[in-house]
């Protein structure tokens, strides 16, 4: 008998495997909720961290707080956002906050219908571009508030077990 009782299980069971491997990137993209450009990210505030006195060598620091709110009836969370900061339209580099390599139960939640505030560490370095800001943030570190601050970015979107990139312009 060429079709044996064994065989067709066999068969069937290859088949089921096949045709999941062949339907899992459809699989993978249902789980992203399809209106995710209605998620927001802002920027919140933005405020110079007082140098430590004890180490000569510490580069001056800002925080970067982003404001992200979820109107998506699904839990969101995100892996990392990559910004460009700006002061009086002034590009003081690129940033990073990164969760990339904190287990996915372990980053930040963006439940539904609530915000949730990001800190971000941005360490400014002295070029030509911003030197003056550097210095009015160093002599006064409620400079900060003075300044119109704005940024670029694309933080990436993570639900169940896919990711999408959501870019994102906003200005304090």
């Amino acid at each position: 008998m060429f079709l044996s009782r064994r065989r067709i299980i066999l068969v069937g069971v290859i088949a089921a495997i096949a045709i999941i491997i062949i339907l899992l990137p459809l699989i993978l993209t249902i789980t992203l909720p399809a209106d995710l450009n209605k998620l927001s990210i802002k920027l919140s505030k933005v405020e110079a961290v007082p140098p430590d006195i004890t180490n000569a060598s510490q580069k001056a620091q800002l925080n970067v707080y982003f404001n992200v709110y979820n109107p998506i009836q699904q839990t969101l969370t995100t892996s990392g956002i990559e910004y460009q900061l700006f002061a009086d339209g002034k590009s003081l580099g690129n940033g990073t906050l990164s969760y990339e390599d904190i287990p996915l139960n372990g980053r930040p939640q963006l439940y539904y219908n609530s915000n949730s505030t990001l800190k971000s560490s941005f360490l400014l370095t002295s070029s030509n571009a911003n030197t003056p800001i550097l210095k009015r943030m160093l002599s006064n570190p409620e400079a900060a508030k003075q300044i119109k601050w704005s940024v670029e970015g694309v933080a990436q979107i993570e639900s169940g077990f896919s990711s999408s990139p959501k870019k994102f312009s906003t200005q304090l």
